[in-house]
């Protein structure tokens, strides 16, 4: 399905729930590479519980040639939640990777500057991260793309590898404030992953990561959840042992569903207020 451009896909769950309730509306922010039947094992798995699910993934080539499209992404999103009717119901996010990080950090900014408006009395109940933040790098960004297109034939794959690394290090000599590389990275910074750990909202988080990601380091994403922790975030935290880089669901499927079943309930019953 098609709105002005964004597409996305929504299911409902198999049965509604009294008339008296709202059933939680889950939006899921796919990885870079990801397709959508990729993304519907997941959103099922809130489905299964009652929820509503709405599925976006952002072209691979936007990610890493045309990152600043995920404001304009973000801003469509918090746009589809109106048009849909769907503004009175508990909301959460399941973002994946950093694909999905870098129109989540849009979307929490938006919600944070609107406060008073419509779009900051969103009901937004609590996020999961699976597999980020990270911070953005020449190394984190290969590593990425090849994932991503691990199904492409050899050449294409590192040919286009090659080309997006030769664009970032020309970008860095030249010191060019651009779409791949933000000024703070010139300065040692990275402007993503500082938002993130300055993130404004105060809603719940489950971070759902893994000690084998080669993608995104471990050791980051804890210094993401523990910088939550210090400004009052209510934070979870769950470190797989043996999956790679966005696979925890096939590895732990079990253990992946309680705790994101466990967290979107919690959430849910005890009603965040911001």
């Amino acid at each position: 399905m098609a709105d002005e451009d964004l597409e996305y896909d929504i299911s409902f769950p198999p049965a509604a729930v009294s008339d008296d309730e709202k059933e939680p509306v889950v939006i899921l922010l796919g990885w870079a590479g990801c397709k959508e039947n990729h993304l519907a094992k997941y959103s099922s798995i809130h489905e299964q519980q009652g929820c509503i699910t709405i599925r976006y993934i952002m072209p691979t080539y936007d990610i890493f040639f045309h990152t600043y499209k995920a404001k304009t992404v973000a801003y469509k999103v918090l746009e589809l939640i109106f048009d849909l009717n769907l503004e009175d119901h508990p909301i959460f996010f399941h973002v994946f990777s950093n694909g999905g990080g870098f129109i989540y950090r849009h979307l929490t900014e938006m919600v944070a500057s609107q406060r008073g408006g419509q779009v900051g009395a969103l009901q937004i109940v609590g996020c999961i991260f699976d597999s980020c933040p990270s911070r953005r790098s020449l190394v984190v960004g290969m590593k990425a793309l090849l994932t991503s297109m691990s199904h492409e034939p050899f050449l294409k794959r590192y040919s286009v590898t090659f080309f997006f690394g030769m664009m970032v290090i020309f970008n860095t000599l030249r010191s060019w404030v651009s779409w791949l590389i933000p000024l703070g990275f010139l300065r040692g910074e990275d402007d993503y992953y500082t938002a993130m750990k300055k993130d404004p909202s105060r809603w719940p988080q489950l971070f759902l990561y893994s000690h084998a990601d080669k993608v995104v380091p471990f050791r980051q994403v804890e210094e993401v959840y523990e910088e939550r922790k210090k400004l009052g975030v209510h934070v979870l935290a769950v470190a797989f042992e043996k999956s790679p880089h966005v696979t925890h669901l096939v590895h732990y499927r079990d253990l992946y569903m309680h705790h994101c079943n466990s967290f979107v309930k919690s959430c849910t019953m005890t009603g965040f207020i911001r």
